[in-house]
């Protein structure tokens, strides 16, 4: 396994974060890319909204299922291997959803692409924060979990309808899972860990350690915070096509154009929040501010003229990322949670939000046949709203909490998942040794 020595860590994180960041897009345009060809597959497999809208759903089946077994893997068998085989399993559903000849090939094929996107993210952003910790974590994760995130998925929402046109829906979701298999090569060649080796590449699982950081009240907070805006912009970003065309008599490629304005608005929020966030202590502000922000756009959906719809989307893009970079860094600014260990936590939160990602598209998809869009914009401003409160009650980074200034050499044991658990009758782990 290919570790780097101590002198050159300053210098190559950055390439590190670029590796990293190409498997995440490589991961969203393999997500996002069958929602652009909703039309093609509902005229197809003769389905409507709702089953198109489960599409959704079934990924983060897989996706919020897999985040936890994911970081325990990396923690027993290496990020590197962990974060290739992931890669991997979503090439290869990525391939197989575009060699889908029904409806329920597909729906398998979307959770087998969640599954292996999620062991990837849960596992990269610990990677991005075991690289960045002691000094701008909270950019590098905007960066891979916003930036790469946003361009990914806004190339899938909107390139990607001019791949669909030209070879057709079928062999456009190939060609997306044969660029994530490209990826694997390159993270092959290319991804090292620092200096350190041995947490890193593999090892036993000291459940001590994993039970103390899966029960860190914070992750639970901010995960279950996130809930709501987290499905509501997986809903928002990959049915708005729908509405502008259908609801708002906009062109396709207008509706397309606006979905992937809604994902490529994250690329500046991520930057922004993440720069932002790295120099406040009051990480807690940077979270559920802009998650309260997306409700009321979100509110203000079935209202505004047609003109404004442009400003929403960008709004919603931009504000949700925003947030979601200091959202990633709470294990390790808040939590404190050991490298070995980043991985699960980081999973636990994700997996949390993910539930959000599953229920929120299918009450969408199901609310707004039997009512109206207008409706369907209202429920997903007012859950976003009331999850989002939730996250008043977490806690800020604190003093005991800080990155601590030590080299990633292995031998630091558990750290202070929670130094406020005591407190509340929680366990704490252990401080370094």
């Amino acid at each position: 396994m290919a570790s780097t020595s101590g002198g050159d860590e300053g210098r190559i994180r950055w390439r590190m974060l670029a590796v990293i960041s190409l498997g995440v897009m490589a991961l969203t345009l393999n997500w996002f890319d069958v929602a652009t060809a909703f039309p093609l597959i509902g005229a197809e497999f003769h389905v409507g909204l709702g089953p198109l809208s489960l599409l959704i759903s079934l990924y983060i089946v897989g996706y919020g299922l897999s985040h936890v077994p994911g970081g325990m893997l990396a923690t027993r068998i290496g990020m590197k291997r962990t974060i290739v085989l992931g890669l991997a399993v979503q090439g290869v559903a990525g391939v197989m959803s575009g060699l889908s000849r029904s409806y329920p090939e597909l729906a398998v094929c979307r959770v087998v692409s969640g599954i292996g996107g999620s062991v990837f993210v849960a596992v990269g952003m610990a990677a991005v924060v075991i690289w960045f910790r002691e000094h701008d974590v909270t950019l590098a994760l905007g960066i891979t979990g916003g930036a790469a995130f946003s361009a990914g998925a806004a190339v899938a929402l909107y390139g990607w309808i001019f791949v669909q046109r030209a070879v057709g829906w079928h062999t456009s979701l190939v060609l997306a899972g044969v660029f994530e298999l490209l990826v694997v090569m390159i993270t092959i060649a290319a991804f090292a860990m620092p200096d350190g080796r041995e947490p890193f590449t593999g090892g036993r699982i000291e459940r001590s350690a994993l039970r103390a950081s899966l029960a860190s009240r914070d992750l639970w907070i901010y995960g279950i915070a996130l809930l709501g805006g987290y499905g509501a912009y997986f809903t928002t970003s990959q049915l708005f096509a729908g509405y502008a065309t259908q609801d708002r008599h906009l062109s396709a490629s207008s509706g397309g154009l606006l979905s992937a304005l809604i994902l490529l608005a994250g690329i500046p929020g991520s930057l922004l929040g993440g720069y932002w966030a790295d120099r406040s202590k009051n990480l807690r502000a940077f979270v559920v501010g802009p998650l309260l922000i997306v409700a009321v756009l979100l509110a203000l959906i079935p209202i505004v003229p047609n003109e404004a719809l442009w400003a929403i989307g960008v709004g919603i893009g931009f504000f949700l990322i925003f947030g979601f970079a200091a959202w990633l860094a709470v294990p390790a600014r808040v939590c404190d949670i050991e490298h070995a260990y980043i991985g699960t936590a980081t999973g636990l939160m994700l997996t949390l939000a993910a539930v959000g990602g599953f229920f929120v598209p299918i009450f969408f998809g199901h609310l707004v046949p039997h009512t109206s869009y207008a409706t369907g914009w209202i429920f997903l401003a007012a859950v976003s709203f009331a999850f989002a409160l939730i996250g008043l009650i977490g806690h800020n980074p604190s003093a005991r909490s800080a990155p601590r200034r030590k080299s990633l050499d292995g031998t630091a044991g558990a750290s202070r998942v929670d130094a406020r658990q005591g407190a509340t009758g929680s366990s704490s782990a252990a401080a370094n040794r």
